[in-house]
């Protein structure tokens, strides 16, 4: 075991140093002056002091210790460091540790203050030794005796009695017994409570289980035992839930086709009312009829020139068309609600442009020469002005394209192949019945032989005839989607050479040559106007002489122009060029 460390208890600055012992009689009758300390002498009196752990140690007990006591007390005082400072640093390990730590300081307090006891009673006794012996050592400085040196260190053991030594030894191995002891209980009940705590937390998950299976375990046996006495019962419940299966697949078998109805019936049947269809189209056909006018009105409205000439696209529309495109935008709606998209579409259908064109002519004027008499011709240049007008009709259905998506295309398709569930709205400008009126097939007319000597017109019937019986598709012009009265001519005319591309009644009035009934001959073509509700020529078909055409009525089919329908509505003969 190392020998105790010597560790002097830190005072206070009033008791630094110990009042010298009373001097005899004779010298305490002198007085003497005191010396009043002020603050920076004490603290460097304080800054001159060493430390050593919790002791203090004045320069004048410093000088008085040895060489071997100074390093004894040095080596103590840092061993004794690094033994609190590695305890320290792996204390919160576990509780014994911590306990073990706690008594070695313990310990060293005890020794502490028993080692500072003792060396303040041998410091007295130097202290009163040396007064005896010399009663100017303070001023005088010398070589401590034995005493001193034993009083100033406290480590010498030949310089203290052995019974304090013994009782000190005694009491340290008691200190680090009781310190050893109480970590190891301390690091015993840390060890049984963790142990306690993981059995109790074993045992407790285990009899949460045990009561699951138990529980589990009942529940099964009584459903099983329900099922055998109650067998009767269980069947009658099974019967009932299978019944109230049927009647649900049955209601949800009903509201699928419900909702399948509807929805096959909003994609082919035009909801709104008739009044508001028929006043959409009425209007429509209104901004029509103006832009008719104002054609007309063209001399009237730009007077001044020597000649008018006008490009025109026939101003017509599929009332179909339009009312499908109405009801794919808005389904069921009112005449008022479609009036902007009315003038939207017809703004984007029709162009309508003029412009002025300047000629320079010249006109024969006949001069007389003053000298002669004799009179002359001469060409005089002028201004010839003409005054254009253009209208194109892009085609309804085309400025319909452009409008609607895919989806919405195709619900349009449908509307126009069911013609939303309402045949009866328009009649496309043809009479019931026969195209005549009669209401007779006209299926059955043979064409003159001596028609058909010219290679011409052999060629244009011959196309013609194929497609007699047809039945008619408003906005028709091929064999595959049906004919229209104009595009069942176009579609003869096209596959014979002529390029009057894919245009209406009055655009094929205007490609044409006009001619009267007298001049018309088998091929050429005839026109009418007024069958229904639209500017220019709404009706044609091929004439095939002697008073009969063919044209797509309702199906195509031969028909007299002069009957009592067509009659009133004859307007006039076309002939068209290569």
């Amino acid at each position: 075991m190392s020998e105790p460390k010597l560790i002097i208890k830190e005072e206070s600055s009033a008791k630094k140093t110990r009042s010298p012992p009373k001097k005899p009689k004779v010298e305490q009758s002198v007085p003497r002056k005191k010396k009043l300390k002020t603050d920076a002498d004490k603290a460097a009196e304080r800054a001159q002091h060493l430390r050593f752990g919790k002791a203090e140690i004045t320069p004048d007990e410093a000088s008085r210790m040895t060489k071997q006591q100074k390093r004894a007390m040095y080596a103590a005082a840092a061993a004794r460091s690094a033994v609190h400072r590695e305890v320290d640093q792996y204390e919160d390990d576990n509780v014994g540790t911590q306990a073990l730590s706690e008594g070695e300081k313990a310990a060293g307090n005890v020794r502490d203050i028993s080692k500072s006891i003792y060396a303040r009673k041998l410091k007295k006794k130097a202290k009163m030794r040396g007064k005896n012996g010399s009663k100017t050592a303070k001023s005088t400085p010398q070589e401590p005796t034995a005493a001193q040196d034993a009083g100033a260190s406290g480590t010498s053991e030949g310089s203290s009695n052995w019974l304090s030594r013994w009782k000190q030894r005694q009491e340290i191995h008691k200190s680090y017994y009781a310190a050893a002891r109480s970590g190891t209980a301390a690091q015993t009940a840390g060890g049984k409570a963790a142990s306690n705590g993981t059995n109790a937390a074993k045992s407790g998950m285990e009899q949460v289980i045990d009561k699951g299976k138990s529980v589990v375990s009942t529940a099964v046996n009584g459903i099983a035992n329900f099922a055998k006495s109650n067998a009767h019962v269980l069947l009658i419940v099974g019967v009932f839930l299978l019944l109230l299966l049927l009647v649900m697949s049955a209601f949800s078998s009903c509201s699928i086709l419900f909702s399948g109805t509807t929805q096959v019936s909003g994609q082919t049947i035009y909801t709104a009312e008739d009044r508001d269809i028929r006043g959409a189209e009425t209007d429509y056909k209104k901004l029509e009829k103006e832009l008719d006018k104002k054609i007309k009105r063209t001399p009237t409205d730009h007077p001044g020139y020597d000649e008018y000439r006008y490009h025109l696209d026939a101003i017509e529309h599929d009332p179909w068309q339009l009312t499908s495109f109405l009801t794919t935008l808005y389904d069921d709606y009112t005449r008022s609600e479609v009036q902007a998209k009315l003038k939207e579409t017809f703004a984007k259908q029709y162009k309508l442009t003029t412009w002025v064109e300047v000629q320079t002519r010249y006109r024969t004027v006949v001069m007389i020469d003053i000298f002669t008499g004799i009179p002359y011709t001469v060409q005089v240049p002028y201004e010839y002005r003409i005054f254009h007008t253009k209208l194109v009709n892009k085609g309804l259905e085309v400025v319909i394209r452009e409008e609607l998506n895919n989806d919405q295309w195709k619900r349009y398709e449908i509307f126009q192949d069911t013609l939303g569930g309402r045949p009866y709205l328009f009649n496309g400008g043809l009479p019931p019945g026969g195209s005549d009126g009669s209401g007779t097939p006209g299926i059955d007319y043979q064409v003159p032989a001596e028609a058909l000597t010219d290679s011409e017109f052999a060629a244009i019937y011959k196309e013609a005839q194929k497609y007699v019986g047809t039945p008619y598709v408003w906005g028709g012009s091929t064999p595959e989607t049906g004919f229209d009265c104009s595009g069942y001519v176009c579609w003869v005319y096209n596959q014979n050479g002529y390029n009057v591309g894919r245009t209406t009644a009055n655009g094929l009035w205007n490609k044409s040559q006009h001619i009267s009934e007298a001049e018309a001959k088998p091929g050429d073509l005839v026109f009418f106007e007024g069958t229904y509700d639209t500017p220019g020529k709404s009706h044609v078909g091929i004439y095939l002489g002697n008073g009969m055409m063919v044209s797509a009525g309702d199906p195509i089919k031969y028909a007299n122009i002069h009957s009592s329908y067509w009659q009133k509505y004859l307007s006039g003969f076309g002939r068209l060029s290569k």
